[in-house]
């Protein structure tokens, strides 16, 4: 599709994953069948049983292990050629930001807006290219029917970023930040479907739009075309479209 030099720039990235759950899983386990080489991965979680429904490459012996080992472990099953720097450690620790500050691409693959205000201002400061990558769950209320879906957002240095996507809710952002009781809170939350209800199998959700960001870097690193700046599954309708321009 886009030839030796195309392949030649793929391996040649070096790639942040930020998050290594059911969204991050799926993301490396994408770039390790390209052919990446390089990866920083970044998440301080470990597996547990309630992640096993969508984790790739997490199984019950792997309960307790951290993810960015499982995902290491996976990488380097697909391309044992692969040099891959595991950072067990939060986000906004030192090492994590130096090592992320190597990478001229990151995927930020976080649940809350306080990691992804951490990422996009990283990647606005210091030129860096960001997929942002998100899905959820509406359950059916009074004021909503039932729907799901997700997005993407490739923030590119001097194009687009976050902020212009409307991606950002600042006031939850600096509550994810300021305690530690209320990202323990929106934990519990899942994926948009309140504290009470486990998180649900949400494999081929995330697959959705892991896949459509891999794409996306694909024609970017190749250079077939600039990636879409917003694109949006809308899962009821089973459609993509671009919805760049709207807030």
């Amino acid at each position: 599709m886009f030839g030796e030099d195309g392949q030649r720039k793929i391996e040649s990235q070096h790639v942040g994953v930020v998050g290594l759950g059911g969204m991050g899983s799926q993301v490396v386990q994408g770039l390790a069948y390209f052919g990446v080489r390089w990866f920083v991965l970044v998440d301080d979680d470990r597996i547990d049983e309630t992640n096993l429904n969508r984790v790739v490459g997490a199984y019950p012996q792997n309960i307790g292990r951290l993810k960015v080992e499982v995902a290491r472990d996976l990488i380097m099953a697909i391309n044992p050629g692969a040099e891959v720097v595991a950072v067990p450690q939060n986000l906004r620790t030192r090492r994590a930001i130096e090592l992320l500050l190597t990478c001229p691409v990151i995927f930020g693959c976080v649940d809350h807006d306080g990691p992804r205000l951490v990422l996009t201002e990283l990647a606005a400061a210091y030129e860096i290219t960001l997929f942002d990558l998100a899905t959820e769950i509406f359950l059916e209320t009074k004021e909503r029917p039932f729907d799901f879906g997700g997005r993407v957002v490739v923030a590119r240095p001097g194009d687009y970023w976050l902020f212009c996507a409307d991606q950002i809710d600042r006031e939850l952002a600096k509550q994810d930040l300021e305690t530690p009781e209320i990202r323990v809170q929106r934990r519990k939350h899942g994926y948009g479907l309140g504290s009470e209800i486990p998180a649900p199998s949400v494999f081929s959700l995330n697959g959705a739009i892991a896949n459509l960001a891999l794409t996306e870097f694909l024609a970017m690193t190749t250079g077939i075309r600039d990636p879409a700046r917003r694109l949006t599954y809308l899962g009821k309708r089973g459609a993509v479209r671009d919805t760049t321009d709207m807030g």
